[in-house]
């Protein structure tokens, strides 16, 4: 059973101009937020390469008192017909979330778009993902819900 959840919000900038704040991996770490501690990148990219298709690295993030590690793989960046298209699927070693964004361009800007949705991919998760995928979910409103806020205070902050 598949939870989802959407966002959205206006960006006073182009979907080139997010792509290209979005390159540099000091602005990703600024937008990820408060709770992230740590990027180790597992592909053979650097942190110094712009966001492409194909990077794959852990986070650790502060939740809490807790700490948790996903591995996430970026399976799509890219411009196509104005429009940038990102999707990461993060995998903690019991969940699957897939984050999906869309930053298209809107009358004055771009319309950015985030949706997050648990994707259960093991017969165990598919059984465990009924109370796991709606608390991911809501643990992920909870965290990381303001993100595209943040996300279009960063940018036109640095415009």
């Amino acid at each position: 059973m598949a939870k989802s959840l959407t966002k959205q919000v206006k960006i006073n900038c182009t979907p080139e101009q997010v792509r290209d704040w979005l390159s540099d991996w000091d602005n990703i770490k600024s937008w990820m937020g408060p709770s992230l501690v740590s990027i180790e990148m597992l592909s053979e990219h650097q942190q110094t390469d712009p966001m492409c298709s194909g990077m794959r690295f852990r986070e650790t993030r502060k939740m809490g008192k807790m700490s948790a590690k996903a591995i996430i793989n970026i399976e799509r960046h890219e411009l196509v017909s104005g429009v940038l298209h990102h999707k990461a699927v993060f995998d903690d070693g019991c969940n699957r979330m897939i984050a999906e964004y869309s930053y298209a361009p809107s009358e004055g800007g771009t319309e950015a778009t985030w949706t997050m949705s648990n994707a259960p991919n093991k017969w165990w998760t598919k059984a465990i993902s009924v109370v796991t995928g709606p608390m991911m979910i809501k643990m992920m409103e909870k965290c990381e819900g303001d993100h595209l806020d943040r996300l279009k205070e960063l940018i036109e902050d640095s415009a």
